[in-house]
C-alpha cells in the first residue's frame, strides 16, 4: 500500500467528531516512510500522528502515520510521513468524510439554493450557507451532482462555524439510517472516493 505514484488519503480531524480524506500523491515511498503532495492546502503539524489510507486491488487499506517533514506548503503542500503500525482494511469507513469542495456539488437547504457542500460521508454533508441555522435542528435539504438531484430529506444540523467571510459552515446528519438519502450518500461517497483515487493515480 502508498507505493510509488499511487494515490493517498490522509484522515484529518476536523473536530470532535469529525473527519475529512485528504486526497493526495505517493512521490517516495519506502518500507518506513513516504512523501506525498496534495491537490488542496493541508495543515499538518510535525510529529502529529494520523491515519493515511490506499487501494490496493479495489479494496481501502489503511496505516497510521506520523508527520517526520513539511517539505513544501505551496503550491501543492508535501510533506514526509514515517509508518506507524500495521496495514489493516478501512472497508468499515461510514464515518469518514470525503472532500468535494471543488466538485461542483450543491444544495438547496431551507430556503437558501446553490449552497456549496465540501465534504460528503455515508452519514451526512458539510455545506456553506449564507446565514447561520440552529444546532440540533431539522432543516429540508436537496443535494445535487452534476446536474441532478441526489436526495431530497430531513437532515439536523450538527455544527455551525462563522467563516473568515462570515458565511457559516454547517454540518448535516441524516438521522434516519434507512432512508434512502442515507443509502445515497453511501453510494456517491464510495464513488467519488474511488473516482478521486484513481484519477489521482492516472496523473502519476
Amino acid at each position: 500500500m502508498l507505493e510509488l505514484g499511487s494515490a493517498v488519503y490522509l484522515l484529518l480531524q476536523t473536530g470532535p467528531k469529525g473527519r475529512v480524506l485528504q486526497a493526495g500523491k505517493v512521490l517516495v515511498s519506502n518500507a518506513v516512510s513516504f512523501t506525498a503532495e496534495f491537490e488542496q492546502s493541508i495543515t499538518l503539524t510535525l510529529g502529529a500522528d494520523m491515519i493515511a489510507m490506499g487501494e490496493t486491488n479495489g479494496r481501502l487499506f489503511q496505516q497510521g502515520v506520523s508527520v517526520a517533514e513539511i517539505v513544501q506548503a505551496e503550491p501543492k503542500p508535501t510533506a514526509a510521513f514515517n509508518r506507524v503500525g500495521e496495514i489493516v482494511s478501512a472497508e468499515q469507513r461510514q464515518m469518514f468524510r470525503v472532500s468535494v469542495a471543488t466538485s461542483g456539488m450543491a444544495a438547496r437547504i431551507g430556503s437558501e439554493r446553490n449552497c456549496q457542500v465540501v465534504d460528503l460521508s455515508h452519514e451526512g454533508f458539510g455545506a456553506v450557507l449564507k446565514h447561520e441555522l440552529k444546532i440540533g435542528s431539522l432543516v429540508q435539504v436537496t443535494l445535487n451532482y452534476e446536474g441532478k438531484t441526489v436526495f431530497t430529506s430531513l437532515a439536523r444540523v450538527q455544527t455551525t462555524k462563522l467563516r473568515p467571510d462570515n458565511t457559516f459552515g454547517h454540518g448535516f446528519l441524516v438521522p434516519d439510517a434507512k432512508s434512502a438519502a442515507r443509502k445515497a450518500m453511501q453510494q456517491l461517497s464510495s464513488l467519488l472516493q474511488r473516482q478521486q483515487l484513481r484519477r489521482l493515480a492516472g496523473a502519476a
